[in-house]
């Protein structure tokens, strides 16, 4: 079929990824989406708090870690996912190998003290500091530059992140049993949870060169279901029925959400709008506001002294209406996420 447009895809994105239909518990919203990005935990919080039926502390939540993974950035993981998005990472041609190669450090060897580290010193948590000081002073800086040697011993699962509420930098001795999670998998999951999306899309949100997982994703969209836009073929594991999908708008995504990082083609969500009101300079991406016509403003935070600042980018004009649903979902966000008080302050819209 090809009668669908862009707020039709919209819907069953938003139904498919966890934001309509959610999940049971925040293990099975990590474990779907194959992780969530975290460069900032408490936007990945809002991610999952916003995707799970019962909310609960997900730092007493032993299932849940922190590694390295798609595209080379830091994700919550499911433990179940650890070894196969380690072993599918560790043979991508990433910047980190080149940036290891670039510096000419032979970073095995670090790997091994740090393996060290825990077998003399009979212990199973260093922290990132700890890490720095295990290698020589004029090799620090460069290696750990960007993470460098935390994603390789990730990758050559050496350690992985603790979750933990203040955002610590410490890490944990791999104790992880192989789940048998394959590349397969993934792929399933990803069309499954991210569809309907095309081949290009799989590719944007894994990071990976066509070439290193050509023979596995053509397997699977050899016999998938797909539904056509623009003459665009975009494979899904199944739809909903997009006149029978009540959203209760706003919905809000925060920054670096799992809906905003899984595309190449970003006009599902855009509409006609300009790009760079959500993706900006240097890898940032602005959270989203979405009301029944699609985009309609932007958003982060601030904290200042016991109240968070909602910054609205009104991208059109909010009705009173609309300003007036949007502050009751923020103000209950501020008690969930943040136990603040919250004051929503709105830009533009002119």
């Amino acid at each position: 079929m090809s009668n669908y447009t862009n707020l039709d895809l919209l819907k069953m994105r938003l139904y498919n990824n966890g934001l309509i239909d959610k999940f049971e518990s925040a293990d099975m919203c990590v474990e779907s989406l194959i992780g969530i990005q975290c460069q900032y935990q408490t936007y990945a919080l809002i991610s999952i708090y916003n995707r799970t039926k019962y909310k609960c502390n997900i730092f007493t939540n032993n299932n849940l870690i922190k590694s390295w993974g798609q595209r080379t950035t830091l994700h919550i993981y499911h433990k179940n996912d650890y070894n196969v998005i380690s072993d599918l990472y560790r043979q991508s041609d990433n910047w980190v190998y080149k940036y290891a190669k670039h510096l000419k450090i032979d970073y095995h060897k670090y790997l091994k003290s740090i393996t060290n580290f825990f077998n003399e010193n009979n212990k199973s948590i260093i922290k990132k500091t700890e890490v720095q000081n295990i290698i020589p002073k004029y090799k620090s800086k460069e290696i750990m530059e960007w993470s460098g040697l935390l994603i390789l011993a990730t990758y050559h699962k050496v350690l992985y992140g603790i979750l933990n509420e203040d955002d610590k930098k410490v890490y944990k001795q791999n104790d992880i049993i192989d789940s048998k999670k394959t590349t397969s998998d993934l792929i399933y999951r990803y069309f499954k949870y991210y569809g309907p999306a095309t081949r290009q899309d799989f590719l944007h949100w894994s990071g990976l060169k066509y070439k290193e997982i050509k023979e596995e994703l053509d397997k699977y969209i050899e016999k998938a279901k797909y539904l056509s836009i623009d003459n665009k073929k975009y494979y899904y594991e199944s739809l909903p029925d997009c006149k029978e999908v009540k959203i209760s708008y706003p919905v809000i995504l925060g920054k670096f959400d799992p809906l905003l990082i899984s595309y190449a083609d970003k006009e599902w969500i855009l509409n006609g709008k300009n790009k760079t009101l959500i993706w900006k300079a240097a890898g940032q991406i602005e959270g989203v506001i979405l009301f029944s016509k699609g985009l309609k403003g932007t958003w982060h935070y601030n904290l200042k002294g016991n109240k968070i600042i909602f910054e609205i980018n009104e991208i059109s004009p909010f009705t009173n209406g609309e300003k007036s649903k949007l502050e009751k979902k923020l103000v209950k966000l501020g008690k969930e996420i943040f136990k603040k008080e919250i004051v929503a302050v709105y830009q533009g819209g002119k």
